[in-house]
């Protein structure tokens, strides 16, 4: 049950904290590029890259992956405002800054990940 109520209260600061990022970027639903859910998901992709490393180096215990995992990141990161920002900028005819964001969100993601796999791995420092 402690798990349960760690990933609960964690996913409550993750939603703060993602809702506390929007306010640092232009608004996406104003025409402008959607930086703010960029910025979240390629930071999320590296938290959780480095989170999965300390886990395979077992520096971090499996609850603790579960709730920073589970409950901050998977309310941190946000895939289904990804999706309809690109159909937005994608409705607004602005397929070439459509095919950036979608780019860069998922080689980004990727490449964060790994980088953040590697760190957790070597251990942050």
């Amino acid at each position: 049950m402690r798990i349960v109520v760690g990933i609960a209260f964690a996913g409550f600061l993750g939603a703060i904290s993602r809702y506390g990022v929007g306010f640092l970027f232009p608004r996406a639903d104003s025409g402008d590029f959607p930086w703010a859910t960029l910025f979240i998901n390629l930071s999320g992709s590296l938290l959780l890259g480095a989170l999965a490393g300390l886990l395979i180096r077992r520096r971090a215990p499996v609850w603790f992956g579960e709730v920073a995992g589970t409950g901050f990141l998977g309310a941190f990161t946000t895939f289904s405002a990804f999706n309809g920002q690109l159909w937005q900028m994608c409705q607004q005819q602005a397929y070439a800054a459509a095919s950036i964001y979608a780019l860069l969100s998922m080689l980004g993601g990727w490449g964060l990940a790994a980088a953040g796999l590697a760190w957790g791995r070597r251990g942050a420092s």
